[in-house]
């Protein structure tokens, strides 16, 4: 990790800028980096941020029948609070994933009353019950995506996560928000890959030396 700060408030035109420049949320805190040590065994990845260019974006005939596929579902968008059964649908996902999580999304978000991030989410639901929630912080003209959960039982199915990246990118084209900022992507060590599955075409990479964003297929050029 280059680079970690603590902001009070890190809102609107602010969170913009931090995400044009390669920061990112972690707990109630904005850092950057430019490596990965998943094992925390010395072994070192490259990581490059991400971003789309959401009214360049073209879905693919695969995610319109995602979009399909999963129309049956309810899907509400609301401010970003804790309630118990998010917490729960958080405790069946953590316990899914072949590495240690955070014991409960409080824990994982710290921020969860909206005093350092304007925080929303997608909640999705199969009938009454909660299957899927997506979670991201909204700038002015940009959104972050903080994580996507989801009942493990949908997985296979359902694709979840990708319905949710998808559910995000349809909120930003909604509401005229050029920029959807997902994270990073490494070019060694593929966990992260589904990132890109949005449009690589309409996709940039952050160049932190001159700090500039190039796109996708120039960077896979290089």
């Amino acid at each position: 990790m280059e680079d970690l700060y603590y902001v009070e408030s890190i809102k609107g035109e602010l969170l913009d800028r931090l995400l044009e420049r390669g920061y990112y949320r972690m707990g109630r805190f904005i850092f950057t980096t430019h490596t990965l040590d998943p094992a925390n065994d010395g072994s070192v990845f490259p990581v490059y941020w991400l971003r789309y260019l959401v009214n360049h974006v073209t879905l693919s005939a695969k995610n319109m029948q995602l979009l399909g596929k999963n129309a049956h579902f309810k899907v509400r968008l609301r401010s970003f609070t804790i309630i118990a059964e998010l917490e729960q649908l958080y405790s069946a996902y953590a316990a899914s994933l072949p590495f240690k999580a955070a014991p409960t999304l409080q824990d994982n978000l710290q921020d969860v009353l909206n005093e350092v991030y304007d925080t929303h989410i997608i909640e999705v639901r199969h009938n009454s019950k909660l299957v899927a929630a997506g979670i991201f912080d909204k700038g002015s003209n940009s959104i972050a995506g903080i994580i996507n959960i989801y009942d493990p039982e949908y997985k296979q199915h359902h694709s979840p996560g990708k319905f949710l990246m998808l559910l995000k990118y349809g909120y930003c084209l909604k509401h005229n928000i050029p920029y959807y900022y997902p994270g990073y992507f490494s070019t060694t060590y593929p966990v992260f890959d589904y990132k890109l599955f949005l449009d690589k075409k309409a996709t940039e990479v952050y160049i932190p030396v001159p700090g500039m964003w190039i796109p996708y297929g120039v960077f896979a050029e290089r």
